[in-house]
């Protein structure tokens, strides 16, 4: 799985707390993001979304006064974790589990095109 690389400060401030998970949550995209959740323990899981959901709104806001394609390297570290939240939080509020077991498996769905998520679509 690739990371964003980490700067020994890589978030806007009033984001500090959440340093500890830019190297295992600032993922490159959703495969990773998928593949992540999938692979981590509940507890790992929990510590991250424990973590990110109280600045989830902050962080949305501060995310909503830059365009997508343009996001300083900071603020795309910010928007990689606030994606992460949304793929795990299935996990902590519906399942309990890392992995969906009644579902269809998202691994076997072949994108034809995948759009990164720091760009602006138009």
């Amino acid at each position: 799985m690739q990371s964003v690389a980490q700067d020994s400060k890589s978030l806007p401030a009033g984001f500090d707390a959440l340093e500890p998970f830019v190297a295992e949550w600032a993922l490159a995209g959703s495969l990773e993001r998928m593949e992540k959740r999938r692979t981590s323990s509940m507890e790992d899981i929990r510590q991250f979304y424990d973590a990110i959901l109280p600045l989830a709104g902050s962080a949305l806001d501060h995310l909503r006064g830059f365009q997508l394609g343009e996001l300083p390297e900071a603020e795309e570290r910010l928007l990689k974790l606030t994606l992460s939240l949304a793929e795990v939080g299935p996990a902590v509020e519906w399942f309990g589990d890392p992995k969906v077991y009644d579902g269809f498996d998202a691994r076997k769905i072949r994108y034809t095109r995948l759009i990164p998520d720091n760009v602006a679509q138009v």
